[in-house]
């Protein structure tokens, strides 16, 4: 159990990073940018990049705490309000 609290914590260490960088940032940011921004960039040689962050916006995007819209040719992650 000890493992799952430390991870559990660490989810919600980064969430709420995000979530304080995309409020400072309300024209919003893409994954990579989060990623580079936050120091979270993947190391990984293959095509699946930032998946970490990815993942956790994915998850803040079902509860409804970010939105995607589309703006010239991207989608930026974005506060939802």
């Amino acid at each position: 159990m000890k493992y799952r609290d430390q991870a559990a914590a660490g989810l919600a260490s980064i969430e709420e990073a995000i979530l304080g960088l995309l409020a400072e940032r309300p024209e919003g940011l893409i994954n990579n940018e989060i990623a580079r921004t936050l120091k979270l960039e993947s190391d990984f040689a293959g095509r699946q990049k930032n998946y970490l962050t990815y993942s956790v916006l994915g998850g803040l995007l079902k509860r409804g705490l970010v939105k995607r819209e589309k703006q010239d040719g991207k989608q930026p992650f974005k506060l939802a309000r």
